[in-house]
């Protein structure tokens, strides 16, 4: 919902010309990011582009060998969007598809042991349509077997 302030900010924007980022992005950004106790934050056009950013960055050259690489295995939801499946495409990694939990729709965490194999790296989920996924079972896993973990909180951020 926007009221009156939120008014006043995006006609000045568009006045200044600034279409995309600029000087109320920057002040978005320190805010969020000291809300949320980080250091920085980093905003996108959208949560496609977040993913796409998020996985793509774990296969720089500047992580050495602890980056993704082509052939390596990713576990995510069944039932994800596409915007979660596609950046593991698109970087040449391997989907591994774990079920859901009914009534949530987010992965059935007691199916990661099974999805685990030789060549997973990494796993990328997203909180179901604002349901949270069990943060702490997922982030063990990942931790027990080194593993990479990218959480998509486009739709349950706050």
């Amino acid at each position: 919902v926007y009221d009156a302030h939120e008014m006043r900010f995006a006609v000045d924007a568009a006045l200044d010309f600034w279409l995309t980022t600029g000087r109320f992005n920057r002040d978005f950004e320190a805010a969020l990011a000291a809300r949320l106790g980080v250091k920085s934050a980093l905003t996108v056009n959208s949560g496609s582009s977040a993913n796409l950013v998020a996985v793509t960055a774990l296969t720089s050259p500047l992580l050495k060998d602890d980056r993704l690489v082509a052939g390596d295995e990713v576990i995510t939801c069944a039932t994800g969007f596409p915007t979660t499946v596609n950046p593991i495409l698109q970087n040449g990694l391997v989907p591994v598809f774990v079920d859901v939990e009914l009534g949530t729709y987010n992965l059935d965490v007691t199916q990661l042991e099974a999805a685990l194999g030789p060549r997973t790296r990494a796993v990328v989920l997203a909180h179901a349509l604002g349901n949270p996924f069990d943060l702490g079972a997922v982030t063990d896993f990942c931790r027990k077997h080194d593993l990479l973990l990218v959480e998509d909180c486009c739709d349950a951020l706050g």
